[in-house]
């Protein structure tokens, strides 16, 4: 993959852990650092990204696709929790010991299941957040 400008731009428009949405934001803050590109360059970009490991991508329940940039030194198992009635991302520290042990372990089952080396997760735990759950 080439290194252009605007590649180079928007991996530092992006955020480095939590989930952020695609393309118009970014497209937006490229051109605000002076890289005039079309909104079919930054998905094919961002795309690319993902395809060679330096970004991870979700897409939730309204297909809203979410990207950031990966943890390429030590690729741990990562989780996300997304609110299951407004669809937004909400915070999960997937650091916390008890969560990376379940990661660890659905990591291994699916290795020793499916016959598999190396596998990388991406879980996405569906929840309500704090607004949606009080009806507000």
């Amino acid at each position: 993959m080439r290194a252009t400008r605007a590649v180079q731009v928007l991996l530092s428009v992006l955020p480095a852990q939590q989930p952020a949405q695609g393309g118009r934001k970014r497209r937006s803050a490229l051109q605000a650092q002076g890289v005039q590109v079309n909104r079919v360059t930054v998905y094919r970009a961002l795309d690319r990204l993902a395809e060679a490991g330096l970004l991870q991508r979700s897409v939730d329940a309204q297909r809203t696709t979410r990207y950031w940039v990966a943890n390429t030194l030590a690729p741990a198992p990562s989780a996300h929790m997304e609110c299951k009635a407004c669809h937004q991302p909400m915070e999960l520290d997937d650091s916390a010991a008890a969560v990376q042990a379940a990661l660890q372990a659905l990591r291994q089952a699916v290795a020793q299941t499916a016959g598999v080396h190396n596998p990388t997760l991406d879980v996405t735990v569906q929840a309500e957040c704090a607004h949606c759950a009080h009806g507000q």
